[in-house]
Order: structure tokens, then C-alpha cells, then sequence
């Protein structure tokens, strides 16, 4: 597979993964925000409910606690004791410790105050009430508590009154607006949230927290009257409603939605970070893994395909091999007929009579080339089959020295074309060792035919045997080059690995010829020169055949 292949495939990969990862955690998201905002509004609405029932109940008991005060009061005493001034006055003073009632008036049936006791004493002096609304409702129900209203004391206030069981007299209690407002502010949810009581007709009896003056004419829809609370969840608040003082008030309290979503939003952040972070985190391995999987595919494949490459190699040098030897054979046949030839005139010349024969000597020269050459082409032959032997494995007696000529002979007219020197520097009266003569031969080959490529035209290739001891016999090939790096020294035998252009190298040379060193029981070693260059060291040990 090309390597476009391989880029497009990781993108694709890559896209995939993203959509794998980022669709569902997205959807996740969504359905996670939307679910903690609605359990958030449903948490404000339920503490709505609470809030609203409790403030009912703290309402309630207020309003029973100042009547169920008036009405022990008249149970207690009679108009005559009520209606003297300094019994008024201190029985204001031991019921009103809390501030909580601003006045007191003991009222006769007939509307006629008889006595009083709080700040307006001078301006309700033969003060009478028979024709005011409350009073009346007084003596026909026995209780009454008035809706909040300004008066002649331009004050916002209301009134508390109950009557004896004979309707002979009322008492009134004016009741402190200031510390009825107090109940209520607690009752509010957020910093824009509003609370405040109505009556039927859409009067505010409390102050609104958010400055309201009077309802809208969303607002009045809330006076309906109903059982219980109700919630109402409009666009940007929800609305608690619940009916007060036997339905003549309408308590109200709001909560604007963002104001309660605060919690959920912080909540919601660190849910989507936590998530994005962890999406993130699996999304980069995801991208890893493709990329790291993609590049072992396609290092394979190019395995794959060098071993291919190496495996046609092979084949090839077989089929040359198997050529060569075809064409040995073949030579020889007609080779060993002129040979034959030859010495057949060599012997039948010495009977020619001299006189006759004119030229002899030149015969006989001609004789004694026809056999040169024919040693020589013998010898040609003679290398065929050598090198047609490496495709089988066998040992020999084999003597260094003469395999390393041997394998010149295969590349001087190649050095020669490049202008390369070969040294050779033996050492004499190597013993011969049972080795396989034409694998080693193709190891050497293949080191003077790579010293060659390295160091291109005038470069020298220095070739030097010794003997170690009386066990190992070293050979070393050393060129002139520009050595090996570093980082490449300890690679060099790696299969596939090789520093020459593309197409000028499989990289399978050096590893083949390490992996046939080390079957033949010896080492191979690789170092650079001091001088420049590069050394390969082999050390064989020395056998006999048996």
C-alpha cells in the first residue's frame, strides 16, 4: 500500500473515531444539561411549595395569635373595667411587650369610643364608628380583621377586632404593618426573587421586594381562587400562589429561573469539563492507536514486500546459479575436444620432417596457445561452477587465501573500471579449515562489491588475513570511505535497513551475510577507522573435515 494510502486511511480512521467519541459524549451532554436543569426547576418548585406553606402557616398564626389576644382580653374583663382610661393603659403595656400592636380602643355597641391608648390619642377624641364597614362586621360575625389601608393616619396599617359574646362593646387592636412585613422576608429565592400578599382585588397588603405598585395583567390571572398551592412555571420565573386569612389574601411568592439555576450551571460545568477532558483523553489515545496500528500495517507490508523482493533475489541467484553451472558444463565439453585436439597435434607435429613442413615452430607456438587459452577458459568454467555451488551447502577443505583470490577475480575488472585498488595484505601458510567455501565466498563478495559502492572512483580496499592462536583465522575488509554513523552502527546487520538510495539497495546483504557467518560457527564485526573508513572483521574457526 502506497503511502497516500496509508495518510488517507489514518484520516478516515482518525474521522471515524471522532465521530465515535464526540456524537454520543455531545448527545450525552445534552441529555445530561437537560436533565440537571429540569431536576433543578422541579427542586426550585418544590422549595416553593415548602416556603409557601410555611409562610401560610406563620401568616395564619400571626393573625390568630392578635384576635385570640383581643378575644381573651374580653373574655377576661368587662366593658367597665376596659373602658376606665388607666386600665386600658396598663393592660396595653403588659400585652404589648413585642411592639407588635400600635393601639387599643374599647369601642361601646353604639360606635362610641370610650377609651384609648397609642399615639393618636388627640385625633380620634369623639372618634365614632357605627357606620364604618368593619364595625358592623364586628357585631354581626364577632371578629373582624381588615385588609391593609393608609386611614386618616396616611400609614399603611390594619385592624384586628373582636366583641363580647353580648355584642355590648368592641375591642380594636391596630396591628404593626412594619413587623407583618417581617414575615415575609424569607420568603424569597435567588437575589431577584419578589414576595408580597394581595387581597381579592389585586390590592398589595405587603410591599413587593421588587418594587411592584400594583399586579399586571399576567399577575391578576394568579387571584383565581383555589385549594392549596399552586406553581406556575412561566418562561423567566415560577410562581407560587396560596390563599391566606380564609381566602380574603393571596400570598405570592417568585423565583426568576437563572437566579435558581445558578447551582445547576456550576454543576453543569464541571459535568461538560469532565467530560470534554475525558473525551479529549480518549480521543488522543484513539488518534494514537490508529496511527500506531496503521504504521505496524504498514511496516509489514513493506516486510512483506522486501521479503518478496528478497525471495525473487534468491530465486534469481538460483536460476543464475543453476544457468552458470548449465553453461560450465556445456563449455567444458567442447573445451576438453579441443584440448584433446590440441595434444593430438602436438604429438603428430615432432614426426613431421622438418623440410616439409614449413612454419613448424609457429605450429607449435600455435599449439601452445590454443592451450593457454584453454586452460584459462577452464578456469572461467572452473569459477561458474564454484559460485553455481551456493545453492547447496557442503563443506571443504577450503584455504582462505585462494578464496579470497578467487572471489577477486569476480569484481577486479569492476575495481579497475572505478580506479579501485585492492591491497591485499595475507598472511602466509594459513592452515585450510572444513568450511563451505561458496557461502563464505558470497559473504566476501558482497563486502568488496559494498566497499566498492562506498567509496566510488580511486578510492583502496585493503583486505588482510591473519591467524589467531592456533583455533581462529580473521579476515578484514577495510575501505577508505567516509565510515559509518554512529546511530547506524549497531543497525547495520538489522534485515531491511540500508543507507543507499532507493532502488540501489535491499538492505538483506549484510543481514545474509551475518546470518552466514554466524551458521558457519564465526563472527562478524563492524568499526570505523581512524584513518576514515570502515572495517568489517570476520573471525572463522578453524575445522577439520570429521
Amino acid at each position: 500500500m502506497e503511502i497516500n494510502n496509508y495518510n488517507r486511511a489514518w484520516r478516515r480512521l482518525t474521522g471515524a473515531f471522532c465521530l465515535l467519541i464526540t456524537v454520543p459524549v455531545t448527545i450525552l451532554v445534552l441529555v445530561t444539561a437537560s436533565s440537571l436543569k429540569e431536576a433543578a426547576i422541579e427542586k426550585v418548585e418544590v422549595s416553593l411549595g415548602r416556603l409557601i406553606e410555611h409562610k401560610k402557616d406563620v401568616i395564619t398564626l400571626f393573625l390568630e395569635e392578635k384576635e385570640d389576644l383581643l378575644t381573651m382580653m374580653v373574655g377576661m374583663y368587662p366593658v367597665t373595667y376596659l373602658g376606665r382610661q388607666e386600665n386600658l393603659n396598663d393592660l396595653f403595656i403588659a400585652v404589648n411587650t413585642a411592639g407588635s400592636i400600635v393601639d387599643l380602643h374599647v369601642i361601646d355597641s353604639s360606635g362610641k369610643q370610650l377609651a384609648y391608648v397609642g399615639p393618636y390619642a388627640q385625633s380620634l377624641i369623639d372618634k365614632n364608628y357605627q357606620d364604618a364597614a368593619w364595625f358592623q362586621d364586628v357585631l354581626i360575625n364577632g371578629s373582624h380583621v381588615s385588609d391593609v389601608f393608609l386611614g386618616f393616619r396616611n400609614v399603611p396599617h390594619f385592624v384586628v377586632a373582636v366583641s363580647d359574646p353580648l355584642k355590648t362593646y368592641v375591642l380594636r387592636a391596630t396591628v404593626n404593618s412594619e413587623q407583618f412585613n417581617n414575615l415575609l422576608l424569607s420568603t424569597q429565592i435567588g437575589p431577584h426573587g419578589d414576595s408580597f400578599i394581595v387581597n381579592s382585588e389585586g390590592t398589595l397588603q405587603t410591599p413587593s421586594r421588587a418594587g411592584l405598585t400594583e399586579l399586571n395583567n399576567e399577575d391578576r390571572l394568579l387571584l383565581e381562587h383555589h385549594e392549596g398551592t399552586t406553581i406556575i412555571k412561566r418562561e423567566e420565573s415560577i410562581v407560587a400562589t396560596r390563599w391566606v386569612k380564609d381566602g380574603q389574601w393571596c400570598l405570592i411568592v417568585k423565583a426568576l429561573v437563572e437566579d435558581s439555576l445558578a447551582p445547576f450551571y456550576k454543576v453543569r460545568n464541571d459535568i461538560i469539563f469532565v467530560i470534554f477532558v475525558t473525551s479529549a483523553v480518549f480521543l488522543t489515545i484513539a488518534v494514537l492507536f490508529a496511527k500506531y496500528f496503521l504504521q505496524r500495517i504498514e511496516k509489514e507490508a513493506r516486510n512483506k514486500a522486501e521479503l518478496g523482493h528478497q525471495m525473487v533475489q534468491m530465486e534469481k541467484m538460483a536460476t543464475v546459479g543453476r544457468l552458470a553451472a548449465g553453461i560450465a558444463h556445456e563449455i567444458n565439453n567442447p573445451l576438453q575436444m579441443i584440448t584433446s585436439q590440441a595434444g593430438w597435434i602436438a604429438e603428430l607435429l615432432p614426426e613431421e620432417e622438418p623440410g616439409k613442413v614449413k612454419n613448424l615452430d609457429e605450429y607449435t607456438k600455435a599449439v601452445e596457445q590454443i592451450r593457454h587459452h584453454v586452460r584459462r577458459a577452464g578456469v572461467i568454467t572452473h569459477r561458474l561452477l564454484g559460485f553455481s555451488r551456493k545453492i547447496s551447502v557442503e563443506k571443504q577443505n577450503v584455504q582462505l587465501n585462494d578464496l579470497i583470490e578467487e572471489t577477486i577475480s569476480f569484481v577486479e575488472k569492476e575495481a579497475g573500471y572505478n580506479n579501485v585498488s585492492i591491497i591485499r595484505n595475507y598472511a602466509e601458510a594459513l592452515p585450510v579449515t572444513a568450511i563451505d567455501g561458496p557461502q563464505l565466498q558470497q559473504v566476501f563478495l558482497n563486502l568488496i562489491n559494498n566497499a566498492i559502492d562506498e567509496i566510488g572512483q580511486g578510492g583502496i580496499i585493503e583486505i588482510r588475513t591473519a591467524l589467531e592462536g592456533n583455533t581462529k583465522l580473521i579476515v578484514e575488509f577495510a575501505d577508505n570511505g567516509h565510515g559509518i554513523k554512529p546511530e547506524n552502527l549497531k543497525r547495520i546487520f538489522d534485515p531491511f535497513f540500508t543507507t543507499k538510495d532507493p532502488g540501489k539497495g535491499t538492505g538483506l546483504g549484510l543481514y545474509i551475510s551475518y546470518d552466514i557467518v554466524k551458521k558457519l560457527g564465526g563472527t562478524i564485526s563492524v568499526a570505523n577507522r581512524n584513518s576514515g573508513g570502515a572495517v568489517f572483521t570476520i573471525v572463522l574457526p578453524i575445522m577439520s573435515l570429521g
